[in-house]
């Protein structure tokens, strides 16, 4: 199994925000099915650079859906992996995303500013606040 397919994406609700924020941060993935906490240990340290304390796992069994037809639906088969860190270390926001984000937005910003000639409408604006708030005192 490859390392970089197991970690699918953080998994984001109420209780993993709450537990992040503990003395011993813990952080929720959704992991593949098949992978083991050997298998979760190693890609999480291969894609984050940290070594988890320990690893605590969750399968989330497929439930039916209501689908308002005569044949009900099926949720798939998640798998939930705990991530408990040692204490003071925590992830960044954009490491926990894997900063996939970040990049296409600056990449966006840069790309605006080579194909005109003139400024992004960002940058723009921002000078005009900082003109408007100097000409004011």
């Amino acid at each position: 199994m490859e390392f970089t397919k197991i970690i699918i994406k953080p998994y984001n609700t109420e209780k993993s925000y709450k537990m992040q924020s503990l003395l011993t941060p813990k952080y929720a993935f959704v992991v593949d099915p098949k992978a083991n906490k050997y298998d979760i240990n190693i890609a999480f340290q291969s894609i984050y650079g940290y070594k988890p304390v320990s690893i605590t796992t969750q399968l989330k069994k497929p439930a039916s859906i209501r689908t308002g037809t005569a044949k009900p639906g099926v949720s798939k088969l998640t798998k939930i992996a705990y991530v408990t860190l040692a204490k003071g270390v925590k992830l960044a926001p954009n490491e926990e995303e894997q900063g996939k984000g970040q990049e296409v937005i600056a990449e966006s910003i840069t790309s605006s500013a080579k194909i005109g000639s003139a400024e992004p409408a960002v940058i723009k604006k921002e000078k005009q606040v900082k003109s408007k708030k100097t000409s004011t005192k």
